[in-house]
């Protein structure tokens, strides 16, 4: 398929299945949704009560003290916590995400609880996918940042306005551990779809993201940029005419908090379009299955009994 045919299939298929969708959408984007936006909120108010922030604006005399400091810390810890909780709750969801466009893809009508049971058998195959794939991002940004400190300690400026040669390097080891984070991402996109579909484990996923995505990075670059150009816009965009409805407009009629209506708003955004990406990245699955593969692999129900 064509770039805009991977798009076109994608939104078609969100369409056919969209009560299934967001149900799905509610169980794995809502809850972690809405902890993120609500201790966001909590940690975003701390923030501009210790610096001074009115109307925009920083006070540059303000002087953070050790109780406003810790302060801070204990409003930080919960919005790490719900992040973490977040895209734990978002990967697995990728996985039934991956089967309701599978089921698709073979004619099926998606059933919920088949959903659910589908992506979560595969839910610690994922777990272990994520960990060691963590474990080499954290080896590529770690040396990525060693070079970056050697080459500014070994090479300085000669003084602070100047650049010199260990600026220059430091900025060209900079952007290529960026440039390596984006390619490593690209080449295991498809490694969740894999999972599903092929009904395989986390090693043979990544052997297969890897071989799926060869000669295609940037076919899948594309696409997972357009995805995620239009989840953020488009949840943001959805976030402020919510907020605008919920809070200025129902909360005060229904007596809701503003803090629980700003909640709900800024989640409203995530939860509605949380499936875009996860559907856009299976189809193009099926997409690179078919340019990579001259046989694909016997689908999960088609192979033989282990």
């Amino acid at each position: 398929m064509r770039l805009g045919q991977v798009v076109e299939v994608g939104l078609r298929i969100l369409r056919r299945h969209w009560p299934v969708m967001l149900i799905l959408a509610l169980l794995f984007a809502g809850p972690g949704a809405l902890l993120t936006s609500a201790t966001g909120l909590r940690f975003t108010d701390v923030a501009a009560d210790i610096l001074g922030v009115q109307d925009g604006l920083i006070d540059t005399d303000a002087v953070v003290t050790e109780a406003e400091f810790e302060r801070s810390l204990e409003a930080a810890l919960p919005f790490l916590g719900a992040t973490f909780l977040a895209s734990l709750l978002l990967s697995i969801g990728a996985l039934v995400f991956a089967v309701v466009v599978a089921d698709d893809y073979h004619a099926r009508t998606p059933e919920l609880g088949a959903c659910l049971r589908g992506g979560l058998r595969r839910a610690p195959s994922a777990l272990v996918f994520m960990l060691a794939t963590s474990f080499i991002v954290e080896g590529v940004m770690l040396a990525g940042q060693l070079t970056m400190t050697a080459a500014t300690l070994n090479l300085p400026p000669t003084s602070i306005t100047a650049g010199g040669p260990g600026v220059f390097l430091a900025l060209v080891a900079g952007v290529a551990m960026v440039v390596a984070l984006v390619y490593l991402s690209m080449r295991w996109a498809p490694a969740f779809p894999a999972m599903v579909e092929e009904d395989i484990g986390a090693g043979a996923a990544l052997r297969r993201s890897w071989h799926l995505s060869g000669d295609n990075v940037w076919r899948t670059f594309v696409v997972l940029l357009f995805a995620g150009v239009i989840a953020a816009l488009g949840g943001s965009v959805i976030s402020q005419l919510a907020s605008v409805v919920l809070v200025s407009g129902l909360a005060p009629a229904l007596g809701l908090d503003e803090v629980v209506a700003s909640t709900i708003a800024l989640a409203l955004g995530t939860v509605l379009l949380a499936p875009l990406m996860p559907v856009l990245t299976a189809v193009l699955y099926f997409d690179l299955r078919a340019r990579r593969d001259v046989a694909g692999p016997a689908p999960a129900a088609e192979q033989p009994s282990r």
